[in-house]
């Protein structure tokens, strides 16, 4: 049986490997999610994967800043890129709900996840710190955006106030303003925490279930 699964590694290589396409950066095709975290598991260097799609627009500004970067950080950093439209099933299993969506690997484990177009600043600075072994922090909101919601969320609030309207809309008003802040709040990053690392729990393939197989 060793000889079978030999040859059906092979063969699992043989199309599942990341490839070129016109000049672009390796993309992966056809794969599910344990193919792809056992893949990850095997690569020796910290991987940057890319769920994007073409008519996606701020994949569109995403893209060619993580492939400048990965050619910059070549041989440290790799970027794999996987179409959602070529692996539904996939971003249904890894729990991907948005694009563009970035996940960080290091030593075969889901360091960090990021969805949104990031500026090429912290893009940058997220391929360095994987590149020197240093942490890797989430990207947050960008000023101009933090002074948008906090503006539309004060808005929203005192037109309700001033009018009488129902307290939910004062609600609203609170949560918009909230979400320019959410990512500094020490309580929401140590609930959110604890609540991405049971949402992830199935994420990584019990050790050895490869191996046992064929």
């Amino acid at each position: 049986s060793s000889i079978v699964t030999f040859f059906a590694h092979m063969h699992l290589n043989k199309y599942h490997q990341p490839t070129r396409e016109n000049g672009a950066y390796p993309s992966i095709k056809r794969m599910n999610k344990e193919m792809l975290l056992e893949k990850i598991q095997q690569h020796q260097r910290p991987v940057v994967v890319d769920f994007w799609a073409p008519w996606c627009g701020p994949c569109k500004v995403t893209k060619p800043m993580l492939e400048k970067l990965a050619e910059e950080y070549k041989g440290r950093v790799d970027l794999w890129e996987i179409n959602a439209d070529e692996n539904p099933e996939l971003l249904q299993e890894m729990k991907i709900y948005g694009i563009p969506t970035l996940v960080v690997y290091r030593d075969g484990k889901e360091s960090m996840r990021q969805v949104g177009a990031k500026p090429a600043t912290s893009l940058k600075a997220m391929f360095e710190a994987l590149a020197t072994g240093a942490e890797v922090q989430a990207v947050g909101l960008p000023a101009q955006e933090r002074i948008l919601r906090m503006g539309i969320g004060l808005g929203v609030a005192a037109i309700a106030w001033l009018n009488q309207a129902h307290w939910l809309f004062i609600v609203l008003g609170g949560l918009i303003m909230f979400s320019a802040v959410y990512d500094r709040c020490p309580i929401w990053r140590a609930v959110s925490g604890q609540v991405k690392k049971i949402f992830r729990q199935g994420s990584e393939p019990a050790a050895g279930q490869n191996s046992t197989k064929g």
